[in-house]
């Protein structure tokens, strides 16, 4: 077999195994991080209207970051929250009613500001930590909570 011909099959078959790879750990973080709990428990029904803001970043929990991939709404309705393309296998788009929402408490990091919301899990009684960072946002958010 040529060099040629291996050229031909190696190529596609990374970007096959590097797409399957992706969706895999995409998919976990979703389940990991918990996204998914939360889709499922305030599930958006169609697009967001409202005050969109497109690369924002926010971190669920301890562990899952979403640097700068997520698109947020705010509406009278609530909190719109989806990915960008490439992050979404897995993560279905997420509509948090601003009831739904116990606790929010400003955190002042070393270079940025953030806004730490409890939402409430429905299914656990406790609540789900979500931190959203960017001083525009943070302000914005605790305009619609309070």
């Amino acid at each position: 077999m040529s060099n040629i011909n291996l050229a031909v099959l190696i190529v596609p078959g990374f970007l096959v195994a590097f797409g399957l790879f992706w969706s895999v750990v995409i998919f976990l973080v979703s389940r990991l991080g918990g996204w998914a709990r939360l889709a499922r428990q305030y599930p958006a029904a169609g697009p967001a209207t409202g005050d969109t803001r497109h690369w924002r970043s926010a971190t669920f929990g301890l562990l899952c970051n979403y640097r700068t991939c997520l698109n947020l709404t705010l509406s009278q309705t609530g909190l719109h929250m989806v990915p960008v393309l490439v992050f979404r296998i897995g993560h279905d788009p997420i509509l948090i009613p601003w009831n739904a929402i116990a606790d929010a408490r400003r955190r002042n990091l070393l270079l940025a500001t953030g806004l730490q919301i409890d939402v409430k899990d429905k299914a656990s009684g406790g609540v789900r930590k979500i931190t959203f960072y960017g001083k525009s946002l943070v302000e914005d958010l605790e305009a619609h909570i309070r």
